[in-house]
């Protein structure tokens, strides 16, 4: 597990982002392998107009916890796994207080912290009740009565340091994981199902009740991820030296999948996540 938070480091569709309405925060030692970041707003703040963003497959899932201030409640939600991007909206409310407070799971460690299978979650949008009960009761009524981002970092850490101590990881999963890691998503499912001794049914279904996605699907999403990464990283990134490193036919198949994944083109997303 920790093999993999070292080698993967998946970003989202505005990296840059660091201000009080959003900042990412790394966990504690111990929850590294598990949780990619805490994200939220620092404190609670009044409702404003805003732009809207951009939500990308950075094959993660996020819990995510609302508090509403001026209504005095607290709502909660699920975001499994995305296969492809969507705009949200601008904010055009004013007026209220609220604070929002999330944990970002890797794909492979969210089924961890969970009561239920995610099999079939991909692209859905869930309360965080059908399968992190146990996180959502024990987080939402700490979350109201702490106002800061750090306060309720330090309250949900060891709340999901007990959760973790109940799961059970599936090392066939978390070693094909790796291997289409080590292969930039370019492994054939034959090949990852072989190099874990499980049929590529097996495997499928393996894929399915941890994370809700086919080895197929998650092998795609990590060489998108891993091109961004690349785009973001790189000034004098060549599309050329791309297409040879993620095994894409030519420039244009590069292309058509990067947007495919993205909504739009790789200078439109660069533009955009430096806006």
């Amino acid at each position: 597990m920790l093999a993999l938070a070292k080698l993967y480091r998946p970003v989202t569709g505005t990296p840059f982002q660091q201000d009080e309405t959003y900042r990412e925060i790394a966990p504690c030692a111990a929850l590294a392998p598990y949780i990619r970041c805490f994200w939220g707003s620092e404190r609670p703040l009044p409702d404003r107009p805003g732009p809207g963003g951009i939500v990308i497959p950075d094959t993660c899932m996020d819990v995510i916890f609302h508090v509403d201030y001026a209504q005095n409640r607290i709502s909660s939600s699920f975001c499994a796994l995305d296969s492809a991007s969507s705009f949200t909206p601008p904010c055009t409310s004013c007026g209220g207080l609220s604070a929002t407070f999330a944990i970002r799971f890797y794909a492979w460690t969210a089924a961890l912290f969970a009561e239920d299978s995610l099999r079939g979650s991909m692209n859905g949008r869930y309360p965080a009740g059908r399968f992190f009960r146990r996180l959502e009761r024990a987080l939402e009524p700490i979350l109201f009565d702490t106002p800061t981002l750090q306060g309720r970092i330090a309250a949900a850490e060891p709340v999901l340091l007990t959760l973790l101590g109940a799961g059970t990881a599936d090392a066939d999963v978390l070693n094909a994981v790796h291997h289409m890691l080590r292969t930039s998503g370019r492994v054939r499912i034959g090949e990852a199902a072989h190099a874990v001794a499980l049929s590529p049914r097996q495997l499928e279904r393996r894929f399915d009740a941890c994370m809700g996605v086919s080895p197929k699907t998650l092998a795609s999403l990590l060489r998108y991820q891993l091109l961004w990464q690349d785009m973001l990283r790189h000034p004098l990134f060549d599309v050329q030296d791309a297409v040879a490193r993620y095994g894409y036919t030519d420039q244009a198949h590069l292309l058509h999948d990067f947007r495919r994944h993205h909504l739009m083109s790789p200078r439109e997303a660069l533009r955009f996540a430096r806006r």
